[in-house]
C-alpha cells in the first residue's frame, strides 16, 4: 500500500514538474541589436514564453525601459519579471507575450546629437531595435502587437516613444514616470533640474532644448496622430509628490484630447517592490488592446 502511495505521489510530482517547466519562459541576457543610427549595438535582455507560438501565429512584444543608473535587463534582475510573468501566464491572467528590456544609459531616451551625448536614442529604439527584434523573433510586426513601458526615467521614455512614434506602438505604460514639466522663467527647479539631466540637453544645460523635448510640450502632437496609442500610468501613494501630481496632470491632459488613458495610484514607493506589484495589472489592462494578428 505504501509503495503504491509513493508511486502515485511520485507520478503526481512529475506531472507538476512537467507542467511548471512547460509554463516557464526563458530569460536571456547579454544580447545586442545592431544600430546604424547610434553606430554601436543596443544591449538588451529578453523574456520569451515557452513553448514557441504555433505555426502561423506571433507573439506580441512589450518593451520595458529602465530608470536612471539602470541597465538592460533590470526588469529581470531588480524587477524579478521572469518569475512574475511565469506566474501570470500559468494563472491565465495574461496571454503569452515577449518582453524586451534594452539599455540606454542615462539618456532620458531622447535624441542627443552632441559629441558628448549618447546619440539618437529615441530614433534608434523605434527603428533599429524594433527592426532587429522583429527580424530575430516570431513577433507581431505591427503597432497593435507592440507596446512600451518603463520605470521612472524609463516611464518618460515610454511616453516619448509613444508620442514620437505612434505608428510603432499601440500602447505605453509609465510606472512612477519622472515627468517634469517645462521650465519657466525664474523657475526654482532650475537650481536642481540641470543636474538630473546632466549633458542630455547640452553642456551647460539648455532649458530651451529641455522644454522642446518635454512630454508636456509634445502632448498636442497626439491630437494630429492618425494612430493614437493608449496610455497607462501607475504610481505609488508614497512616491515623490511632484511625480504623483505630474502623472495625474498628464493623464488629465490626455483625457482632454479624447485619448484612451488610465491612472492607477496604488500603495507603494519609488522602487522595484512597488513596480513588481504594478506590472501584472498593467499587462492585464494591456492584453485586450493587443492584436498579435495585426488585424488579419
Amino acid at each position: 500500500m505504501k509503495l503504491k502511495l509513493l508511486a502515485a505521489l511520485s507520478a503526481a510530482a512529475m506531472v507538476l514538474a512537467a507542467t511548471a517547466a512547460q509554463a516557464a519562459g526563458i530569460v536571456t541576457f547579454g544580447l545586442t541589436a545592431e544600430s546604424l543610427t547610434l553606430g554601436r549595438p543596443i544591449p538588451y535582455a529578453v523574456y520569451t514564453p515557452f513553448p514557441a507560438p504555433p505555426e502561423g501565429e506571433r507573439w506580441p512584444v512589450v518593451y520595458l525601459l529602465h530608470g536612471m543608473s539602470g541597465a538592460d535587463g533590470d526588469w529581470f534582475t531588480w524587477g524579478n519579471l521572469g518569475q512574475i510573468l511565469d506566474r501570470a501566464l500559468a494563472d491565465g491572467r495574461i496571454p503569452p507575450l515577449m518582453v524586451v528590456a534594452p539599455g540606454a544609459g542615462d539618456s532620458w531616451y531622447v535624441d542627443n546629437p552632441d559629441p558628448e551625448g549618447v546619440g539618437l536614442i529615441d530614433t534608434a529604439f523605434a527603428t533599429d531595435l524594433v527592426a532587429a527584434i522583429d527580424a530575430r523573433y516570431p513577433t507581431a510586426k505591427c503597432r497593435t502587437g507592440r507596446a512600451i513601458g518603463g520605470v521612472s526615467m524609463g516611464g518618460v521614455g515610454a511616453v516619448l516613444q509613444a508620442i514620437n512614434h505612434p505608428d510603432t506602438y499601440g500602447a505605453a505604460m509609465s510606472f512612477s514616470g519622472a515627468l517634469h514639466k517645462p521650465l519657466e522663467r525664474s523657475d526654482p527647479r532650475g537650481r536642481w533640474l540641470p543636474e538630473l539631466y546632466r549633458n542630455v540637453f547640452g553642456t551647460p544645460f539648455d532649458s530651451k532644448r529641455f522644454n522642446a523635448a518635454n512630454p508636456f510640450t509634445l502632448l498636442p502632437k497626439l491630437r494630429r496622430a492618425a494612430n493614437q496609442p493608449a496610455f497607462y500610468f501607475a504610481i505609488g501613494d508614497a512616491d515623490f509628490p511632484d511625480l504623483i501630481l505630474a502623472s495625474a496632470e498628464y493623464h488629465n491632459g490626455l483625457k482632454q484630447l479624447g485619448i484612451d488613458t488610465t491612472l492607477r495610484v496604488t500603495a507603494g514607493r519609488h522602487y522595484w517592490d512597488t513596480w513588481q506589484q504594478q506590472i501584472v495589472p498593467a499587462l492585464e489592462w494591456l492584453a485586450p488592446k493587443l492584436d498579435a494578428g495585426c488585424g488579419r
